[in-house]
């Protein structure tokens, strides 16, 4: 246990890494490592007034690469703030002058809360780029755009997407973009370049303390001093498919965020990865040119960290680490941990291996054959009950159902027939609860279900089905799987989840927030990068053989953590590298309680020297110790 004081407040930081049973030795498909921009599909949308096409009036940016777009932009950022609207760039170079700042308050002067989305026709065309020579200073930096991030964690469900943000030549001040946001957000399909390599930094996620849990995915950052920043004590940060090319001190810096990172590819003359925060990296590519002689790929401090299937080539090492801390030549570590694992039975220091899917890719198709809400007679102001019509849209034989407003539900809509996609705009269904719950996911057509772009879905979703279902960039109340399909979330905000016996799931930024038991899983195979959490009460419970295997992130226990343990293993296998940070005084004081057969046994906090390391594993042959 580490304590952290200042005349503000008292936290207490912990590092946990635990293998609460046995490990298996299940075989992972092959990892896709690195950015893929190119396969992104283009987005439009059909004309409502939830999306505000930038080229049009009011704003008429040209995006022609030589017009001055700043006040356009500026503008329409300005009249979105908090609206539940997507901003929407088609093909084309918009050229900047200044920062583009999102603000706190709306167009009428009354707080915005976040709720704020950009979306690019594609990230190789449509670009916003900072004019030649303009941020100048290094000592003085500054961003293309502005996030926001206003001194509390409740900046809700910001999105940027689908855009290259290019910072030009000449402008060694230049910050690519700087993203803030809180529960749910994303940065995803975004590349962040600077033409003669000059910068501070792309992507800037370290620039005040709170930023997440959000999710970076499929970006690739190519020049800048440090290519990605993350710093801060919470709210925790995960990374996927992301490629650093050129940067001139670091690839990726970590001040003491907690992060979790996969499927990461640098190709650097420096050290691909600086961590002096709780960090987990699995299936990176890290290659090191060479000006990188005598550098290591990846630097640590004293924060914990887990490695696993990370190849380094051209460094002098993989892992440097400061003086009484493991470090490793490499050049492959299959499995680093750098804590000896927490473990009440004897079991093998390792992870599970379980195999991961990547997030099935559904097509969004042309938006001429989608089956807009209102058009159906739903009322998109949410002030009368819409079921009937978007129950009508449904079932119009359209493949994606659009929802550009806010909607009541007064009974269950049942998601069938050709339905492959539920498409939202970061606005609610069923804001009071007037059902319970407000989606039935039915047998269909089509084998992939997707539901996307809500914020909240307040009376929840039953899943009645074996087919596979996506929830992405979403808040659902609850998610009560009572078929055994396949389920991928990815970040997305719930509460008390379920899985069904039998059922495979996986997670990408999941944050659960309820008082209680937060995660179930009876008998199936739960795979997580980053997991984040909130308020007391079991984060994991895992019984009648089920598996679970969590990389990050982070509980932030605000109240009654002294109530329960933090894991409950039945018969069951968990490996979970997990963070913790209390600012109330009542951190969790029993970490683990595991039973197998009739024999139970429980790790407390601080007993016999457990915490935060356990003494005595055996090690595992062969491994990266």
């Amino acid at each position: 246990m580490r304590m952290f004081e200042n005349p503000a407040r008292l936290s207490v930081a912990l590092a946990l890494v635990l293998v609460l049973a046995e490990g298996s030795t299940r075989g992972a498909d092959r990892p896709a490592i690195g950015a893929d921009l190119d396969s992104v599909e283009p987005r439009s949308f059909p004309e409502c007034a939830a999306v505000v096409d930038v080229t049009k009036p009011p704003y008429s940016a040209r995006g022609d690469g030589a017009t001055d777009c700043t006040e356009a932009l500026q503008k329409a950022l300005a009249d979105a703030m908090g609206r539940h609207r997507v901003l929407y760039l088609p093909e084309g170079t918009y050229l900047i002058s200044r920062t583009l700042e999102w603000s706190k308050k709306n167009a009428d002067g009354g707080d915005a809360w976040g709720f704020n989305a950009i979306q690019g026709r594609h990230p190789r065309r449509t670009v916003i780029r900072l004019k030649d020579a303009t941020f100048t200073d290094p000592k003085d930096p500054k961003a293309m755009m502005g996030c926001g991030g206003f001194g509390s964690a409740d900046w809700f469900h910001n999105h940027v997407q689908g855009v290259t943000f290019d910072v030009g030549r000449g402008n060694p001040g230049a910050i690519g973009l700087q993203f803030y946001s809180n529960n749910v957000g994303s940065v995803r399909d975004v590349a962040v370049i600077s033409g003669d390599g000059a910068g501070a930094v792309g992507l800037d996620l370290g620039h005040r303390d709170m930023n997440g849990p959000l999710l970076v995915r499929n970006v690739e950052v190519r020049g800048f001093d440090v290519g990605i920043r993350a710093g801060a004590a919470v709210n925790s940060q995960t990374f996927e498919h992301i490629r650093l090319e050129r940067q001139r001190e670091v690839g990726l810096a970590n001040f003491g965020q907690s992060v979790s990172i996969r499927g990461l590819a640098s190709d650097n003359a420096v050290t691909a990865l600086r961590l002096e925060g709780f960090t987990a990296i699995l299936d990176c590519d890290l290659v090191g040119r060479d000006a990188a002689a005598g550098a290591p790929a990846i630097r640590i401090g004293q924060a914990p960290f887990y490695a696993r299937d990370v190849a380094t080539r051209g460094y002098a090492t993989a892992l440097a680490a400061p003086e009484g801390r493991r470090a490793a030549a490499g050049p492959v570590l299959t499995e680093f941990l750098g804590e000896e694992p927490t473990s009440p039975f004897a079991s093998a220091p390792a992870s599970l291996r379980l195999p991961v899917r990547e997030t099935p890719e559904v097509p969004y198709g042309d938006p001429a054959g989608w089956a807009v809400v209102d058009a159906f007679g739903a009322d998109p102001t949410g002030d009368r009950d819409s079921s009937e019509a978007i129950q009508k849209a449904i079932d119009s034989g359209a493949e994606t159902v659009f929802f550009p407003g806010a909607y009541d539900l007064r009974s269950p809509v049942r998601v069938r027939g050709k339905v492959r996609r539920l498409l939202g705009v970061g606005n609610w269904l069923d804001y009071n609860r007037h059902s319970a719950p407000d989606l039935v996911i039915e047998d269909g057509e089509a084998p992939v279900v997707v539901v996307e772009r809500f914020a909240p879905i307040n009376g929840g979703v039953s899943i009645e089905t074996d087919r596979t279902v996506v929830f992405r960039s979403l808040e659902v109340a609850f998610l009560a799987p009572l078929g055994r399909g396949d389920l991928f979330l990815e970040d997305v905000a719930t509460g008390d989840l379920r899985l069904a016996p039998g059922q495979r799931a996986w997670a990408r930024q999941l944050n659960i927030e309820n008082q209680g038991t937060h995660l179930t899983n009876p008998g199936g195979a739960l795979w997580v990068l980053g997991y984040k959490t909130e308020r007391g009460g079991c984060l994991a419970r895992t019984s009648n053989g089920g598996a679970t295997e969590i990389f990050g992130n982070f509980s932030y226990t605000t109240t009654a953590g002294s109530l329960a343990p933090m894991f409950v293993t039945e018969d069951a296998s968990v490996f979970a590298f997990l963070n913790e940070v209390c600012f109330s005084g009542d951190p969790y004081r029993t970490l683990v309680r595991e039973r197998r057969g009739d024999v139970t046994k429980v790790v407390r906090r601080g007993e016999g020297g457990v915490w935060p390391y356990v003494a005595n594993p055996a090690p595992r042959p062969g491994g990266d110790r």
